[in-house]
């Protein structure tokens, strides 16, 4: 059996990506699959994506944000503007020409792979939300084949985890440059070194055979030097929000995932 490593939301964190790369290759993984949001929040996209330039990957949030110049402010304006400073023309061509969606055979399972979910990059899936969204993951649309998925590895909500469903197997693979947790209560907080470390995935099977075999995966979570992306970073205009996250675990626009608490069970107390 081979492994592939699948990974995800870098967002310009060279520190993580270097961190996550040594232990692929450590580990003799060849094939790598980048699930988008390479770019935004650190200021080392550019170098990032030159690390990944044989990667096979599709477009985030954040792609879909420069590609498109998603702007409805000042400080999305601002945003724009230096990355658009940062990439080279090769990586602006490269980010344009990216697809939303793809797919693999690994031991006999359909394994669809996309940033958020197969119809846009945007939209949030928690393993909290009603089983019926989280089904519509596996089904076809016109950005995929015709048939329903038997493995979603997807990623944009920066939180590895594993469910099943239906026979079927549902994966976030985390975030190598941006971890966080949105379930959060003062009270019952664990150790915030839990949470933020550089995250990626391993899938060890057959790989692109229909053949029903052995298969396997394994989340990854590696510490990286924290203290150093922050020192190369100072020139961040988002510095302090930027820090916050990668020191604490805690995310910036926590209420963008208001809807999702509000459909859970979880107690969401001083969040």
């Amino acid at each position: 059996m081979k492994k592939i490593a699948v990974i995800s939301d870098i967002h310009g964190n060279l520190e993580a990506l270097k961190t996550i790369l040594l232990d692929i290759k450590k580990r003799g993984i060849e094939q790598i699959y980048c699930l988008g949001d390479t770019i935004g929040k650190g200021t080392r996209p550019n170098e990032c994506l030159d690390l990944l330039k044989n990667t096979t990957m599709v477009y985030g949030n954040w792609e879909d944000f420069f590609n498109n110049r998603i702007c409805s402010s000042n400080s999305a304006w601002e945003r724009y503007n230096l990355l658009n400073e940062q990439l080279s023309k090769e990586n602006k061509t490269r980010l344009k020409s990216l697809p939303l969606c793809c797919e693999i055979y690994i031991s006999g399972r359909l394994v669809r792979m996309f940033h958020a979910n197969p119809n846009n990059a945007w939209d949030n899936i928690l393993s909290i939300d009603r089983i019926d969204d989280i089904y519509s993951l596996f089904l076809p649309t016109e950005n995929t084949s015709d048939n329903v998925a038997d493995v979603i590895v997807y990623a944009h909500t920066h939180m590895q985890n594993l469910m099943k469903l239906y026979n079927r197997t549902l994966i976030n693979v985390g975030s190598v440059g941006n971890a966080f947790d949105v379930i959060r209560n003062e009270r019952k907080d664990g150790n915030a070194k839990n949470t933020t470390n550089a995250d990626y995935l391993i899938i060890e099977g057959q790989i692109n055979s229909k053949e029903y075999s052995d298969i396997g995966y394994e989340f990854v979570s590696l510490k990286y030097d924290i203290n150093q992306e922050l020192e190369d970073s100072k020139n961040n205009p988002e510095f302090d929000n930027y820090s916050r996250e990668l020191l604490t675990g805690k995310f910036r626009n926590i209420n963008k995932y208001k809807d999702n608490f509000e459909k859970s069970y979880y107690d969401i107390t001083n969040l």
